[in-house]
């Protein structure tokens, strides 16, 4: 299972940056976006600005900025 970063421009919803996950991270992943069964994996998430700094730190990307929309899905 693959998870990535998507960042959109806020005002023109242009993609600008799809960054993966390291699978290593997937554990602790699960616990950062609060997962309660296997099937919320699945699903695509707006992310807060908390979630946003710790996958800065995991990825060594930066991610947030005020015009940008920052999500995450599971791409297989």
């Amino acid at each position: 299972m693959t998870h990535v970063i998507e960042v959109f421009d806020r005002h023109s919803e242009e993609l600008l940056l799809s960054v993966e996950i390291p699978k290593s991270r997937h554990e602790e992943l699960a616990k950062l976006m609060d997962w309660q069964t296997p099937e919320d994996e699945f699903d695509g998430y707006d992310l807060s600005p908390e979630q946003v700094q710790t996958l800065e730190t995991w990825t060594g990307k930066i991610l947030g900025d005020a015009n940008h929309i920052v999500q995450l899905v599971c791409v297989d």
